[in-house]
């Protein structure tokens, strides 16, 4: 069983969610949280962090079974086959939906390869990413190929250490 990515049609990511778990089928969907305010309330909303994306964890048998759900567009593929996201990669997005104190940002623009480095402290501990440089500020990128998108996070330069790229296993 591998990891896919689905892509569902807009604003259908929770309700594909809740069908796919119906369906005893592993699925992810990360999420962020963000504070609304109204003229007379505020209220704390769970956001897709990728939109109109989904990722399934099925047998490659289960594919068309997939696609027949309402909601569910299509998969994600390259060369005409379904992707593949890594086990990694998905255990990298979930330690970044749980960490609701940072702002995140989903990039869809191609970030040029920088050095390799792996988070030594702080709430993403163990994850490994892409260092860029903007404003002078040192950001953390976590490539998910599979999608086209980068999750960038600012990091201090004490919580990352050096990365050697021929550990580095980028999908």
């Amino acid at each position: 069983m591998n990891w896919y990515v689905i892509y569902v049609r807009g604003r259908y990511e929770k309700k594909v969610l809740a069908l796919l778990k119906s369906r005893q089928v592993e699925c992810f969907l990360p999420l962020t949280r963000e504070v609304r305010q109204w003229t007379d309330r505020k209220k704390v909303i769970e956001e897709p962090l990728i939109r109109g994306y989904l990722f399934v964890r099925i047998d490659y048998r289960n594919y068309y079974g997939i696609l027949q759900l309402p909601g569910v567009l299509n998969f994600v593929c390259f060369e005409k086959q379904p992707a593949i996201v890594p086990d990694y990669q998905i255990e990298d997005l979930k330690i970044f939906a749980r960490e609701t104190s940072l702002k995140l940002e989903v990039s869809s623009e191609a970030i040029r390869k920088g050095k390799f480095i792996r988070v030594i402290e702080g709430p993403f501990c163990g994850v490994v990413g892409e260092i860029i440089q903007l404003r002078g500020k040192r950001k953390i990128v976590v490539r998910i190929k599979a999608l086209g998108c980068s999750i960038l996070a600012e990091l201090g330069k004490n919580e990352v250490a050096p990365y050697a790229q021929s550990e580095a296993v980028v999908a």
